[in-house]
């Protein structure tokens, strides 16, 4: 091995652990921060081109996530979260049925919006049903965090990394769903019977109404 690629291991493998970890040592830096001091060290290091490393940036993926941001903040102001939320998680007449509706919402609403501001809009709005009905929120929070991630992989929409995957290959919106769909449809089942059964005791409580 040339010393370059010595050198792009080291970063490599410094930078895949540091995201691993979530932190480094002794520094003030998240997930994001790591990454870019990463992509950082190897363009400072000439392991990577600079006209390179701007030609492997896809402008249309950046444009179509920057694109559902604004479409998402659009709605957040709106209510439409609010509103969704409220509307299908209020309907429950069993701790069971509520984390059905928390995970198909979740689910449904992260393959169409991005699941990172979906999970972040219907966190509050979880808690303060959860706390209104005097039960624990935990449950309800495991499976709105594990339901947008898997929701989210059933359209290219869903989350930045499909994004990519759609804009790079073209494949169309329906043929991805068609495909990966039914695949996120049985996560989302899986995800409300795992969580059922570690939190049983939680869900055996009633709600007050």
């Amino acid at each position: 091995m040339t010393s370059t690629q010595i050198l792009a291991a080291l970063i490599a493998a410094a930078t895949f652990i540091a995201l691993a970890i979530g932190r480094v040592p002794h520094l003030r830096l998240n997930r994001a921060s790591i990454a870019l001091v990463g992509a950082g060290a190897v363009l400072a290091t000439g392991i990577v081109p600079f006209a390179d490393a701007l030609a492997l940036i896809d402008l249309g993926t950046v444009f179509l996530l920057l694109s559902m941001m604004v479409i998402n903040a659009v709605l957040e102001a709106a209510g439409f979260f609010t509103w969704v939320g409220r509307l299908v998680i209020e309907r429950a007449r069993s701790s069971y049925a509520l984390l059905a509706l928390v995970v198909v919402t979740a689910g449904v609403l992260s393959a169409l919006f991005i699941n990172d501001p979906v999970a972040l809009m219907l966190t509050p709005l979880v808690c303060g049903v959860a706390l209104q009905l005097r039960i624990s929120p935990l449950p309800y929070l495991v499976a709105l965090a594990t339901a947008a991630n898997i929701g989210s992989a059933a359209t290219i929409t869903g989350n930045p990394q499909n994004i990519l995957i759609g804009t790079s290959s073209g494949i169309p919106y329906l043929a991805f769903l068609a495909h990966i769909g039914p695949i996120s449809l049985f996560g989302m089942v899986v995800v409300f019977a795992v969580t059922a059964l570690l939190y049983r005791r939680e869900l055996a409580q009633p709600l007050a109404r």
